[in-house]
């Protein structure tokens, strides 16, 4: 990864810095935050089967592969900033975009953003072994927010540096976590039980149907996948994107998908789903930690108590990582719709030395520290969040906060990523001369099945869950006149 070149003119422009392997570690990392840490014990809360988590775990990895692979043509034909905005401007017109764009910059990477960094801060209090208080979670995460804000308008340079060093990071720990069934089996401790794949939830809710279940799990594990298709917001800043960025968005999910999946075996190999209910419960204990105490204790007690420490870094550094990408991406959106005369003209501006839409990533900024400050009030004015003993009060309304903000995110972003995929259906019946170096094999067969499978989960979630979708969608209604108001100062500008 080369440093920026300077700009050759007085009209600076976004710098073509990202290589392939900046490009993927940017997919993955954005991916790989809070969800496969967090969300086990969530599902584990909420369904009565370990087949249907696991049957969930695949499916929403065969949908990020067929719907990667759906990006990847529409993102070869316009690799400009902006990603899926881009798209959809061009399939639908100028308000479905701009929806699209306030959705993902202003709410969806606002509200995921927030809740990297309250699961951050939460971890960090689990490691540091202090009870942080509700004030002092706050206080940290606004530090965190404001920090890579700055980082990021100092250059894209320094933010992918972060990204490809984190990525690395995590991934090789996650890869470890996977392997642990079969190191512990090397000291001939059978500590991995395959009777917990099948064995009955004692503490079973007899209430939760089927598809309550199913949308429950859905939910947590469509977090722990999303955020990929944020790559293609810099599409203008990689180099030679016909290779690189169709080699980023594919690659990526196919090494997501094998982490996942394997990941959750070793979970569930040494966790009963009641074990890991307890677990949930205490807010003292995560399961990652847990895990890898359990595998390594047979072995060595001081290993296990190190292997358990290193978990809560690493996690520390994953949620870091995803939170660094969502100052880094959604940033280039706001960029494109300024460019389009769809937002404030200042946040299409590029900064002479560092070549980083610093306006934007600044904006970015604020938008995520406010979501996170309106949800915070939301919960702790009703209520939520505090279940328990004074001890850990402040930890359960951070967890609440912190499973409203990715609730609200997933649904929000599935919206969008749905019109995506219809895109392609639209762009290659109105547009089938177009050059795309990269096609869709199987064309329709592959974009259909990841289309009629979002539409199911966003009607699953919608039935659920009244509140979270009425919010989400009010949320996007309240923005339209937001639209017309950018729309007729273009006018006038055109018309002096």
């Amino acid at each position: 990864m080369a440093k920026p070149t300077p700009p050759t003119n007085e009209f600076p422009t976004l710098s073509k810095t990202l290589g392939k392997w900046s490009a993927i570690a940017m997919m993955v990392g954005a991916v790989i935050g809070s969800g496969i840490f967090a969300k086990p014990a969530a599902n584990a809360a909420a369904s009565d089967s370990v087949s249907l988590i696991m049957v969930v775990w695949v499916t929403g990895g065969i949908i990020t592969l067929v719907s990667a692979i759906c990006m990847a043509e529409l993102s070869l034909m316009m690799p400009k900033a902006g990603g899926t905005y881009v798209y959809i401007r061009q399939a639908y017109g100028r308000l479905p975009a701009f929806l699209s764009g306030w959705n993902e910059s202003i709410f969806f990477q606002s509200t995921a953003n927030s809740a990297l960094a309250v699961y951050f801060t939460m971890t960090l209090g689990g490691v540091l072994e202090i009870e942080l208080t509700t004030l002092q979670i706050i206080i940290i995460v606004l530090t965190l927010q404001m920090s890579l804000t700055i980082i990021n308008c100092m250059g894209v340079y320094w933010g992918s540096f972060i990204q490809n060093i984190t990525t690395i990071i995590k991934v090789s720990v996650l890869v470890g976590i996977a392997l642990l069934p079969f190191v512990a089996s090397l000291d001939d401790h059978n500590t991995f039980s395959a009777s917990n794949f099948t064995d009955a939830k004692q503490s079973a809710d007899s209430t939760n149907s089927m598809v309550q279940m199913l949308t429950a799990v859905m939910l947590s594990v469509m977090w722990a996948y999303s955020g990929g298709w944020m790559v293609t917001s810099v599409a203008e800043e990689i180099k030679e994107p016909e290779k690189n960025l169709s080699f980023a968005l594919i690659g990526g999910a196919l090494v997501l998908m094998v982490i996942y999946i394997t990941v959750n075996i070793s979970f569930h190999g040494i966790f009963s789903l009641d074990e890991m209910v307890a677990i949930k419960e205490d807010p003292l204990r995560d399961i990652p930690q847990e895990a890898v105490s359990a595998y390594l204790s047979p072995i060595s007690l001081g290993l296990a108590n190190f292997g358990k420490h290193l978990i809560e870094a690493i996690i520390l550094v994953s949620a870091l990582s995803a939170l660094n990408t969502g100052f880094l991406t959604p940033p280039r959106v706001l960029f494109a719709m300024a460019r389009d005369k769809m937002f404030l003209p200042s946040f299409g501006k590029v900064h002479p030395k560092t070549r980083a839409p610093y306006i934007a990533i600044l904006g970015q900024g604020v938008t995520s520290m406010s979501v996170f400050l309106l949800v915070t009030c939301l919960v702790l004015f009703t209520g939520l969040g505090a279940e328990g003993n004074q001890g850990n009060r402040n930890l359960n309304t951070a967890h609440e906060i912190f499973d409203q903000l990715t609730n609200i995110a997933v649904f929000s972003s599935t919206i969008f990523i749905f019109m995506t995929l219809g895109a392609v259906f639209i762009l290659r019946k109105r547009e089938p001369n177009r050059e795309r170096p990269y096609r869709i094999p199987g064309y329709p067969f592959l974009p259909a099945v990841a289309l009629i499978a979002n539409a199911v989960f966003l009607f699953l979630v919608a039935i659920d869950d009244l509140t979270l979708s009425a919010f989400s969608i009010g949320f996007l209604v309240l923005s339209i006149p937001l639209y017309y108001a950018f729309n007729r100062q273009e006018k006038k500008a055109l018309s002096e």
